[in-house]
């Protein structure tokens, strides 16, 4: 009987420890976010190009996303009411993940977790979604997800456009993730970096001097790895290693494109729509972009924007037969013939044999 009582008393002090370790969400907020930044990239002109969070890991260190940092010519931290300059000092654009010098930046170093995850803990986001001032949003490990053998932390802790490169802390506070990547089209999927990759950081990356070669060697790996994907037609491969790609440079349009093109092709129009959204966001005279979302359109009965999407790729090519002959289908199913017939008109000056073709399904008698 004592032996049990001994047990007990044991097992009841482990979790009154417990009870005391564990942090309330205020007191997390508090500590950890001494150690967030703001981030402004900026062009040469001073206007601004991107905003995003960064964490502090050490003296005068900041770490953040690649893609917050990497399109801007000057870089400042916002710390409390202070602004620092900032230089990029390492970049490892193929995790997105880079380091800052920051000169005369006395904040205290995030700590640092790097042991093991489990899928159902709670952590906590901190950073500047949408240029907002520190932000906080709660949430669990959904999942942490393999690709190419690395793993991602993906977490219900919510994570919008300026999040990007904000912390990700566990109930004790310690920075287990860099906040990185949501996908809009999906609930719940927010993902950040593991901790473990700012200490691999230096060994890793390039500096700042080689960073643009960098990106586009990074560019060309990928479009290798679809391009001999799609050569096999397999499609959900295709499909991970975009959504991979996107993830490693969200400000890269063709990886958007891809993504777009990936779900169409396993005809899932209605989650192509997005992808090609963004690609276009970030260069609007993509012109397959503009087709295939017209295309996307199409498929889902969107007339309108079907013609929207067809007239901004013929800006691009004028004289493109495919472009034009579905901007006639569109306003065939919009039952509107005199557009059809003035979009077979045009045909039979670029093509008369696609003209004939459009004319047998489209043009009314």
């Amino acid at each position: 009987m004592l032996d049990y009582l001994r047990i007990g008393a044991v097992v009841y002090f482990a979790l009154f420890v417990s009870c005391l370790e564990a942090k309330t969400p205020e007191q997390i907020f508090q500590e950890a976010s001494r150690s967030v930044v703001v981030i402004h990239a900026a062009d040469q002109e001073g206007n601004p190009v991107n905003q995003g969070g960064g964490v502090v890991t050490g003296k005068e260190s900041v770490a953040t996303n690649c893609h917050v940092v990497t399109e801007g010519a000057r870089i400042s931290v916002h710390y409390g009411k202070r602004v620092f300059e900032a230089t990029l000092k390492h970049s490892d654009l193929e995790r997105d993940l880079c380091q800052l010098e920051v000169p005369r930046l006395d904040a205290p170093r995030a700590t640092l977790w790097t042991g093991r995850l489990r899928v159902g803990q709670r952590v906590y986001a901190i950073g500047a979604p949408e240029g907002l001032e520190l932000t906080l949003s709660e949430g669990l490990i959904s999942s942490l997800r393999e690709f190419d053998d690395e793993q991602y932390i993906q977490t219900s802790a919510a994570i919008s456009q300026g999040s990007s490169g904000g912390g990700l802390f566990d109930s004790e506070g310690r920075l287990i993730g860099i906040t990185s990547f949501f996908l809009p089209d999906g609930q719940n999927l927010n993902f950040a970096l593991p901790s473990k990759w700012i200490e691999e950081l230096g060994s890793r990356a390039g500096n700042a001097a080689g960073a643009a070669g960098e990106k586009d060697r990074v560019a060309r790996k990928w479009a290798g790895r679809i391009a001999d994907l799609k050569a096999k037609r397999d499609w959900t491969a295709v499909l991970s290693v975009a959504q991979q790609w996107v993830r490693s440079q969200p400000m890269h349009a063709t990886a958007w494109q891809e993504l777009g093109d990936a779900y169409r092709s396993m005809n899932r129009p209605r989650r192509a729509v997005s992808p090609y959204m963004q690609a276009l966001r970030i260069n609007p005279d993509l012109f397959e972009s503009w087709l295939n979302l017209g295309f996307s359109y199409l498929a889902l009965n969107q007339y309108d924007r079907a013609i929207e999407s067809f007239v901004e790729a013929l800006r691009l090519k004028p004289n493109d037969a495919t472009a034009l002959y579905n901007t006639g289908v569109a306003y065939y199913f919009q039952n509107r013939q005199d557009k059809v017939k003035e979009v077979h008109a045009a045909l039979g000056k670029l093509d008369q044999k696609t003209a004939q073709e459009f004319a047998k399904k489209y043009i009314t008698r």
